[in-house]
């Protein structure tokens, strides 16, 4: 209706700032909580959206939870389709904020419109502890993780590494542009179950990136 219209985008507003009080009373006055803007997004996806790098605290944290606790959707996509939990890794908000999202039903094997999954905002950001809560909830739902990196080696040259269910390792040179076909989601399992023939499909998919 047009009241609850009205307050549809003070809400997603409101869940921008982090003003969680000000959320409170919008969500109790009737503002639908996976209401959307212009741009798709609801008050979950702009609040992750907009923590730009910032390292979250208990607050965000405590306003994801109040509206995940609200029946907010944690795969809700926007117009790019990305997710909260995408962003949540694009903007470093941190392992308690995925861990959060991830207990909430959020899916870390959705991919938005140009193919990139969570994994791939997190390790293009080089948040470990992050890169981790999510390989460790892919794992949990069945998924075995094959990373193809592309590294400088000890006399200087291209090095190419499969990493199998870990991330590249911060010590070693810098891993950056990721790129979705670098990432392959496998049921766990299977590489040790020896089949070529899916493998070599598998690995058809994955190309390398300079």
């Amino acid at each position: 209706d047009t009241h609850t219209k009205g307050i549809q985008i003070p809400l997603i507003n409101a869940a921008t700032s982090g003003k969680l009080r000000l959320v409170r009373l919008l969500v109790e006055g009737g503002a639908q909580v996976n209401g959307r803007n212009s741009r798709g997004e609801t008050a979950l996806l702009a609040a992750c959206k907009a923590l730009r790098g910032e390292p979250s605290g208990p607050d965000t944290v405590k306003l994801l939870t109040y509206l995940l606790q609200n029946k907010a959707d944690p795969n809700a996509q926007d117009r790019a389709g990305r997710t909260a939990l995408m962003y949540a890794c694009l903007e470093r908000a941190g392992p308690q904020v995925a861990s959060t999202l991830l207990s909430a039903g959020a899916d870390p094997s959705m991919e938005d419109f140009s193919g990139a999954s969570a994994l791939v905002y997190a390790i293009n950001a080089q948040h470990q502890p992050t890169i981790k809560v999510l390989m460790d909830a892919l794992h949990a739902r069945g998924h075995d993780i094959i990373i193809i990196a592309t590294e400088m080696g000890v006399n200087g040259g291209p090095v190419t590494r499969r990493y199998l269910n870990v991330p590249p390792s911060p010590d070693t040179s810098p891993v950056s542009c990721m790129s979705p076909s670098d990432i392959v989601l496998v049921p766990s399992g299977a590489l040790q179950r020896k089949k070529p023939h899916f493998l070599h499909r598998k690995w058809h998919l994955i190309h390398m990136w300079k």
